[in-house]
């Protein structure tokens, strides 16, 4: 961990505000822009963005929130607001009522929405532009660590979390923990009711460090013809049926179920890491109260990663040591499940499959 202060300015203030693009939470890396004079085009630049709906829909891709019926035009204190409803986003157009036809306004902003996301996801596919993040509530651990691998899922973006500053880090410094992630520090965050309430010299002083601190870091070269992530897609249209060894039921519509006591699939080795993460979307098999839980425990080339016990439903995380891949082209993953029950026995179904788990998605991604 380095901490670091600004050096000589080298890019004027409207240049080096451009190499950033904000996450979203607030305006307020937007007005910091606008204050040098730089109006860059931005998804998040000017909406509020809560952060776990963030992840999801990064997780997602973004997925469907620039469709149509996803776009919603509402008045609001005198001014449009726009309503992206499939991740709960909003943010200003910047149009006073009275003065667009919402109906035309609605139109515009389907296309504009398109826009800004395509060009969000090229900005976070690639490495040139630093990822602001800051917001007023104390951020957990494990947000931390989602918003972390679903930024991981796109490639080498770097994230720059802005924070209040403290006794042992004065306004402007930054702390660079690692190659991806970077802390700077303001005299304040702005307040959520009055956005235009921020420190523009701390925040211009620590956007320098941070770009000066980005250009010095060295970062491990990645091999462009591998892919940052291996994705395993279950169900009869899905491609994990070459892939799946013993422990796998026949394929349905959308998902795969694990079955008996363990469950075996060779997975392809993405680019370079020192840390992957393993990603899995899936459904327990659960059925009171002869079978309230599974327990799900991950090896992959013959070393324990993981246990869930309980499994969730839903998307589940675990880290994979980069050693465990290292001379490796694939990785093996075993998964046992030793509650896995039929349901014959536990509901007197038609069914004599032992059932742990219905597998939807499972990813492989580098840190």
């Amino acid at each position: 961990m380095t901490v670091l202060t600004s050096a000589k300015a080298a890019l004027a203030d409207n240049e080096l505000v451009l190499r950033f693009e904000s996450l979203g939470d607030s305006c307020e890396l937007g007005l910091v822009q606008r204050s040098v004079g730089a109006e860059p085009l931005g998804m998040f630049r000017f909406a509020g963005a809560p952060l776990r709906h963030l992840i999801r829909a990064m997780q997602a891709r973004f997925e469907g929130m620039a469709d149509h019926g996803n776009i919603r035009v509402q008045p609001e204190n005198g001014e449009y607001m726009i309503k992206l409803t499939k991740y709960d986003f909003i943010y200003h157009a910047h149009v006073k009522i009275g003065d667009a036809d919402p109906v035309v306004l609605h139109q515009q902003q389907t296309r504009t929405v398109r826009f800004l996301v395509d060009k969000l996801i090229a900005d976070l596919e690639t490495p040139d532009k630093i990822m602001v993040f800051r917001q007023n509530e104390e951020l957990s651990a494990n947000d931390l660590h989602d918003f972390r691998l679903a930024l991981a899922g796109f490639g080498a973006a770097t994230l720059l979390w802005v924070q209040e500053t403290r006794p042992e880090h004065p306004p402007g410094t930054v702390v660079v923990v690692d190659d991806r992630l970077m802390i700077g520090y303001v005299t304040r965050l702005a307040p959520r009711n009055n956005a235009h309430d921020l420190d523009l010299p701390s925040w211009l002083t620590m956007l320098r460090t941070a770009h000066d601190a980005r250009s010095a870091c060295p970062r491990e070269p990645v091999d462009p013809a591998l892919p940052r992530r291996i994705d395993v897609v279950f169900g009869r249209d899905g491609n994990a049926g070459a892939l799946t060894g013993f422990g796998w039921s026949a394929p349905e519509n959308g998902f795969t179920w694990s079955i008996d006591d363990r469950s075996a699939l060779t997975i392809a080795k993405p680019g370079l890491a020192e840390t992957y993460s393993l990603e899995m979307d899936v459904i327990p098999f659960v059925a009171p109260p002869s079978v309230t839980s599974q327990q799900l425990d991950v090896t992959v080339n013959g070393e324990l990663v993981h246990t869930f016990d309980p499994l969730p439903r839903g998307k589940v995380t675990c880290t994979v040591p980069g050693h465990l891949l290292e001379g490796q082209d694939t990785g093996r993953i075993v998964l046992d499940h030793p509650r896995s029950a039929s349901p014959r026995s536990v509901r007197g179904q038609n069914d004599d499959r032992r059932l742990a788990a219905a597998f939807y998605r499972l990813s492989l991604i580098c840190n």
